[in-house]
């Protein structure tokens, strides 16, 4: 997962693209792993992690289409392919992960976005690239969210 954010938050920045092949080969290779990885834990526990994973692989999907639909192209497919996996990922940690890492996203990349418009670096038309602050808080999830969700006391 780490290794896909790197790439995109870089391609995106630069060229305002997320890259198809380099989501389905995080998503190729990492549905496996982690399943695997599932499987491999505590007994009482794989089959839901599982579960847990593909609902918020469908869950996610559904509502990114669904906000790319509504926003009209301020949420780009690449977006909406790239939260899926995320959320897959994160659901590997548990559900609360996939809510708070895709929403800490949100939050930054609206911080940025606040701040270039009162610095007058951007407009309301310009766009911003939100791959990197999708990969950041799901990163952010990743590293440190058990301390987030307790200090949250969720």
């Amino acid at each position: 997962m780490c290794g896909m954010c790197i790439e995109h938050t870089l391609t995106d920045f630069y060229t305002h693209r997320l890259v198809r092949s380099t989501t389905r080969r995080a998503a190729i290779i990492g549905a496996p792993l982690l399943i695997l990885a599932a499987l491999n834990s505590a007994v009482d526990f794989e089959v839901g992690v599982i579960l847990v994973m593909i609902a918020s692989f469908g869950v996610v999907l559904f509502a990114f289409k669904l906000l790319a639909r509504v926003s009209r192209g301020g949420i780009g497919s690449g977006d909406v392919r790239l939260a899926p996996v995320l959320a897959m990922f994160l659901a590997y940690l548990g559900a609360q992960f996939v809510v708070f890492g895709l929403a800490l996203g949100f939050i930054l990349g609206g911080l940025v976005a606040v701040a270039m418009l009162l610095t007058r670096r951007a407009s309301r038309s310009t766009p911003i690239a939100f791959g990197p602050y999708l990969c950041l808080g799901a990163v952010t999830m990743v590293i440190s969210g058990r301390q987030i969700i307790n200090f949250l006391g969720v």
